[in-house]
């Protein structure tokens, strides 16, 4: 009897220790919170002041009513390569699947000197089907190579190498190629509610990469594509954020995913693991087109390999 007494007893101190330790736990973790909630509480501009951090793009401009919109590749027709080969000073081929649309410069062409970006366009657009649905994207200095976006609903499509014009400069800023791909018609994918610019650039924060004394400089609007395979792809709509006017993200402005702008990253995969792959079966046609292309994109891309391990 006094031993069942006893083990009573023992239950209910050990049952008394642990609501305690409970309540120690719980209390600990609130003091634990609590720096984590007054992050949370701040409203954007205390937390870009507290790293003094600035905006001077244009955030207040009125959000567009975009959705996620889908596309399949275009194919590129013989009519298509035959009206090229029909300019003066050009030559065109089309790769086996006839994505891959593959110019060369008879004479390569110059860009000169003091030409602005709008004048780029007007320069090359004469030898480009299809010109007008491209604007402007990038000149990476690292590859030597300029890139322009194929835009849908009159926005551009980024860092996307399906929908993508892409020429070849020499180390005399003269073109000598470029390579060409496009999608089809879009659909629509339902409507969509877009964050502000203001929510986009507190998501670059939250993510790391917003740093101390950087300033916002630019925010502009467009899509992109998280998954790129030569079958139907879907777009976000995103934010093209630009930091220090020269660092890019993009920020999926509907779900707030976000994606830092490596473009030499991003170009020297893309040619080496699309196009490359897809010059090589071309060139076992006795092309001289894509012969030299190959030859041009190997000595670019070689500084940028990795190595195998």
């Amino acid at each position: 009897m006094q031993w069942s007494h006893i083990k009573t007893l023992f239950i209910l101190s050990f049952l008394v220790l642990n609501v305690y330790l409970l309540f120690q736990f719980i209390g600990k973790q609130q003091e634990m919170n609590i720096p984590e909630l007054e992050v949370t509480d701040m409203n954007l501009e205390e937390e870009l002041e507290q790293e003094n951090i600035t905006i001077s793009a244009d955030t207040d401009f009125e959000v567009p009513e975009l959705s996620y919109i889908s596309s399949s590749q275009k194919e590129f027709s013989q009519s298509e390569v035959s009206d090229l080969n029909d300019i003066d000073e050009i030559d065109a081929v089309r790769s086996m699947d006839n994505q891959l649309l593959t110019v060369e410069f008879d004479s390569p062409l110059e860009i000169p000197e003091d030409l602005e970006r709008g004048a780029l366009s007007e320069l090359v657009s004469p030898y480009v089907p299809n010109a007008f649905e491209f604007s402007f994207g990038t000149w990476n200095h690292d590859l030597n190579i300029i890139v322009f976006f194929q835009e849908k609903e009159n926005y551009p499509i980024y860092l996307n190498q399906h929908a993508m014009l892409t020429f070849y400069v020499n180390d005399d800023r003269e073109i000598t190629h470029y390579t060409q791909t496009m999608i089809g018609d879009t659909s629509t994918q339902g409507s969509t509610s877009l964050n502000t610019p203001k929510i986009a650039i507190r998501s670059l924060l939250h993510n790391r990469y917003l740093n101390a004394e950087e300033d916002v400089t630019d925010v502009t609007y467009g899509y992109y594509s998280r998954i790129e395979d030569e079958g139907t792809q879907v777009f976000a709509p995103t934010y093209k954020i630009t930091v220090d006017e020269e660092k890019d993200y993009y920020v999926n402005a509907a779900e707030s995913f976000t994606y830092p702008g490596d473009y030499t990253e991003y170009l020297a995969t893309m040619l080496e693991d699309n196009y490359l792959k897809k010059l090589y079966s071309m060139a076992d046609e006795d092309e001289e087109i894509t012969d030299n292309l190959i030859s041009i994109i190997e000595e670019k891309i070689e500084p940028f390999r990795s190595e195998p391990e």
